[in-house]
C-alpha cells in the first residue's frame, strides 16, 4: 500500500473536530436560546476554530468544549463580535467582547437605552 493511500485514509485533526462537533449538538441544542438554531452555532464554532487552527491543535478538548458550551448558555456566537473561544496554555476559555455583552443585555429587555459617557479630572 502506497504511503499517499494510507494519509488520505487517516481522518485530519479538522475532521475529528467536525465529527465531536456534530456528537455535541444535542448538548447546545438544550442550552441555546430559541433564536439561534444549533446548526449556526455549530457552523460559527467550527469556522472559529479553523480560523485559530490551534484550538484544534492544541486546546485540552474538555476546556474547549466547555468554552463553547458557555458561550450557547450566554446566547452569544464565537464568531469574534458577540465573544471568542481564547487559548491560555492549553486551556480553552470563552470570552464575551463589548458587543456581545451588549447584544446580551439589549436581549433581556431589562434596560430600555444605554448611553457612554467620558468621565475625567476636571
Amino acid at each position: 500500500m502506497s504511503e499517499v493511500a494510507t494519509a488520505e485514509r487517516a481522518p485530519t485533526a479538522v475532521v475529528v473536530f467536525r465529527h465531536e462537533l456534530d456528537g455535541m449538538s444535542d448538548q447546545f441544542k438544550a442550552a441555546l436560546p430559541a433564536h439561534i438554531p444549533v446548526e449556526r452555532f455549530a457552523r460559527v464554532l467550527m469556522t472559529a476554530a479553523q480560523n485559530n487552527p490551534d484550538l484544534i491543535a492544541k486546546a485540552d478538548r474538555r476546556s474547549l468544549w466547555n468554552a463553547a458550551m458557555r458561550a450557547a448558555q450566554d446566547g452569544l456566537l464565537p464568531d469574534g463580535r458577540d465573544g471568542a473561544i481564547v487559548l491560555y496554555g492549553a486551556q480553552a476559555q470563552w470570552m464575551p467582547m463589548v458587543g456581545g455583552i451588549r447584544k446580551k443585555v439589549r436581549n433581556s429587555g431589562e434596560i430600555a437605552t444605554w448611553d457612554v459617557y467620558v468621565v475625567h479630572a476636571n
